[in-house]
Order: structure tokens, then sequence, then C-alpha cells
């Protein structure tokens, strides 16, 4: 579906990017003309251009950007800062910019439109930064590309001309990448609940429990049944079922703290997984506990109230995926047989 939706959305933009090519080329020619009489000329071309739009990765573009960045004369350090629709921030950086220092130069302080800004710092240090020239990537506040040098006054209208051109070059590489990041997310995300889907979570499961072993801390994962879901739907209907999901997803989240996952198995409707890194057994429990609570203590609609009932595992030396999530359910067939509305765990056999 990816590959489809890539091949798709290149042709449109395949057609846009050999038009600012040839508007880059033509720029760059007589920038280069007027730089040579101060400083080598910039190799940034069209094939370090194309190279930028060459991919619909994220993390790529803004690698390429800057690499095209870096053939500017005197610049020594540079980053990139990109905004998505739903907040998320990208940055990236390159030479002798701290990651703390990288969205330094971010335009305008009261967020007014621009088209390039110089700023100067007047410093003793030998190698600290003097200069720094920014612009915007793309109209609609997509981000901004900046480069730093330790030359004082090293950029002037020309360096901005030739930065406006890769930032115009990076825009609709980057708003490709973003729709792939779109995409990516909603397969990623499970319509009812708004709860990660099953197929993430077969992606994310190995990678925490690697992440576990690799430091050397406990990690324990919660499976979570719905008491008696089937009836909901056979008494009201689906929707009322929807509802509750939709319900049941908000609480699940109020609960988690920062670093925990949760998960619908596509498997089951009502059956759902939340791994918890970092936290002991004993942790586990009560993080149930307060989940408990927010599902008994109010209503679903007209469904009523809920119970849930629960298997809790924490990983083991031997562990691998599959008996880990084996003993989870396992866990909840035994919380259910001895009458439901209960968690089980595996401290005891």
């Amino acid at each position: 579906m990816l590959v489809a939706f890539w091949i798709a959305l290149r042709r449109p933009v395949d057609a846009r990017i050999a038009t600012a090519l040839d508007r880059v080329d033509e720029r760059l020619i007589g920038l280069t003309e007027r730089i040579e009489a101060a400083a080598p000329a910039p190799s940034v071309g069209p094939s370090s251009l194309d190279m930028i739009g060459s991919t619909i990765d994220l993390d790529e573009v803004l690698g390429r950007a800057l690499a095209a960045v870096g053939a500017l004369p005197a610049v020594d350090g540079s980053s990139i800062r990109v905004n998505r629709a739903n907040g998320e921030v990208s940055v990236a950086i390159q030479g002798c910019v701290r990651p703390e220092d990288a969205p330094f130069l971010t335009g305008p302080p009261d967020g007014a439109p621009f088209k390039a800004g110089m700023m100067s710092w007047d410093t003793e240090e030998t190698h600290a930064l003097r200069s720094g020239l920014v612009v915007p990537i793309g109209p609609d506040g997509t981000g901004t590309l900046a480069v730093y040098s330790r030359i004082a006054n090293a950029f002037t209208q020309d360096s901005a001309a030739l930065l406006t051109a890769i930032a115009r070059h990076a825009g609709p590489a980057i708003q490709n990448a973003f729709r792939l990041l779109d995409v990516q997310n909603l397969a990623a995300t499970d319509t009812r609940t708004g709860l990660r889907s099953a197929l993430a979570f077969a992606d994310e499961l190995p990678r925490e429990i690697n992440a576990a072993r690799r430091h050397g801390r406990p990690l324990c994962m919660i499976q979570v049944d719905l008491d008696d879901f089937g009836l909901i739907n056979r008494t009201f209907s689906q929707e009322t079922g929807d509802a509750v999901l939709a319900e049941f997803g908000e609480r699940v989240r109020a609960t988690m703290r920062w670093g925990d996952t949760a998960y619908r198995n596509s498997g089951g409707a009502d059956e759902f997984f939340v791994i918890l890194p970092d936290t002991t057994r004993a942790l586990a429990k009560r993080f149930y506990g307060r989940l408990a609570f927010e599902i008994a203590e109010e209503p679903f609609g007209e469904a009523g109230t809920l119970t849930m009932s629960g298997g809790l595992a924490e990983l083991r030396a031997d562990d691998t995926v599959e008996s880990l999530t084996a003993r989870t359910g396992a866990l909840v067939t035994r919380a259910k047989q001895a009458g439901k509305n209960q968690l089980a765990d595996d401290s005891t056999p």
C-alpha cells in the first residue's frame, strides 16, 4: 500500500521538481558568477538539489538538505526545523551546532512572515559562532533552514538567495515525507479506539523487549478483555459497542504514564494490550488498579457500568514475543474462569 502511495505521490511532484530545478539552475548560474570574485563557488547544483527530493523519508530529506547547505561558503554549522500539522517538530543539525541550540534561528519572534533573517554575535571566544542566516521553508510555516559561521558578517544577500533556493527545493520533499508519515500513522492507529493498532503492536513489542534487555530494565505487559462485551452489541447495537470502545480508549489513555503504550488486538474487538516499560510487577498492578477504577467509575452510556479481566506478565530472561503474549492470554483466561472482573498475574502458578 505504501509503495503504491509513494508512486502516486511522486508522479505530480516530478514535474514540479523538474520545473523548480530549471529555475534554481538559472539562479545558481548568476549567483555563482557574483560570488566567484570573493570565494570559491559553492557546489550546490542540480545533482545535490535533486538528491533532496529523491526520498520521502523525513530524516533523509532533512539530512540531504543540510548536506546541500554545507556547500555554501563560510558555513560552520546548520540546522533545519520543520513542523507537522499535528504539532510534532523535527530538528536536524550539522557541524558545530549544539543539539539544545538547534532551533535558535527560527525567524521573527512574533511569528511574522519573512524572506530571510541575519544575525550577528559579538563574542571573545576564539571558535564561537559570530553570524547566522535563516530562511523559511514553505509559505505556510513548514519550518526554517539556518546556517551559522565563525566569521563575522559572513552572509550576504547572495547567501540568502542560495539558501532560499535550497529551502524552496526541500519544501515539496518535506511535504511528501509528511504525507508518508500520515499514512504510516493511520496504519498504526486503531480507528475505533484511537489506541495503537495490532500492526503497530507486532512492530513495537520486539523493540520494547530488546530495549528492556539492553538497558537491564523491567518490562511488564497486560492483556485486558472487557467482560461480556458481546452482550452490548446484541442487546443494544453495534453503534453502541463502537461508542463503548471509543470511550474505553479515552480512559486507557487518561490512565497511562508517558512511555506506556496501549494497543487493540485485531483478533478480538474487546481485547487490548498495554506495554509498560521500566515497570515492575508491583507497579503494573497499581496501574491496573487505576485503570479498573477508571472503567468502573462512570457508566459507558446506555451500556452501563462495565468490568474487565486482565492478565499481567513480567518479562523473563527466556521470553520471546510469542511466549510473553501467550502468557498474558492464558492469564486472562484464568481471570475469566475465576469469575471475571479481576487481574491474574504470573507471580503464582
